[in-house]
């Protein structure tokens, strides 16, 4: 589904079969931003179905919030310009380079390069595994960068975060809303959730600093600042105790 969260931002829910994530769009005055390429050219035919029917044109640019295949194996099916960290750029430059096969996607996961719990979602999204096409980003930024869409500012900023190194956020400040991607999840190894709790702290200082009323994240449901932190903070104690 597409919804409207505020007067110029919209989102998709995330999808759990193929491990879908909620993706974005931002509109301002004179250009567009989509927040995550998705995972497969069918997704993004779906998200670009969703803008045509909602009046909305295609996008002019696209931020990803990291490397995961969930979130960035969509930008080589878009002709918006596209933006991510160094940090992200630089894996998915290594990613570029890999081929896919059935015992290509084996290896991988043997190795670890791939977590074991994405190889199922994988596979029903990528019935033809050599179908996969991964490429970096058109531009890279360093920390962090605002991209003004038209009396429309969004600040992409690389957070510290127990998901992975590499994770970005998106901020309308106008719009009071964030995009989180997996930055408030655990590290994902194979198919464990593993937490970092010094992590999740700076992240949620980081989160309590910004002014914003609804937090977009990349595999449930939005929630309010206060439900996102009082959340954040209940599983940093429970993280702490173990």
């Amino acid at each position: 589904m597409f919804h409207k969260i505020s007067g110029n931002v919209y989102y998709t829910d995330h999808e759990e079969t193929t491990d879908r994530p909620a993706m974005g769009y931002i509109k301002g005055d004179k250009y567009s931003l989509m927040v995550e390429s998705g995972n497969s050219k069918a997704n993004v035919n779906l998200f670009l179905k969703h803008l045509k029917e909602n009046g909305l044109k295609e996008p002019d640019f696209v931020a990803i919030s990291h490397s995961h295949w969930d979130h960035s194996y969509g930008l080589s099916y878009l002709n918006a310009v596209s933006i991510a960290c160094d940090k992200t750029n630089a894996l998915l430059r290594e990613m570029a380079e890999w081929k896919w096969s059935e015992n290509m996607l084996t290896e991988y996961v043997a190795e670890d390069k791939i977590p074991l719990f994405c190889e199922p979602h994988i596979r029903l999204e990528y019935p033809d595994l050599s179908e996969i096409k991964v490429k970096p980003a058109d531009i890279e930024f360093k920390s962090e960068m605002t991209i003004d869409l038209g009396n429309q500012p969004c600040i992409l900023k690389n957070v510290v975060s127990p998901h992975t190194d590499d994770c970005v956020i998106v901020y309308i400040p106008n719009e009071k809303v964030v995009f989180l991607g997996d930055s408030i999840y655990e590290e994902l190894v194979r198919d464990q959730w593993i937490g970092h709790s010094n992590k999740l702290s700076q992240l949620i200082a980081e989160l309590e600093k910004l002014d914003f009323t609804i937090a977009v994240e990349g595999h449930f449901a939005p929630k309010t600042k206060d439900e996102l932190l009082v959340s954040l903070r209940e599983k940093h104690y429970t993280e702490e105790l173990w």
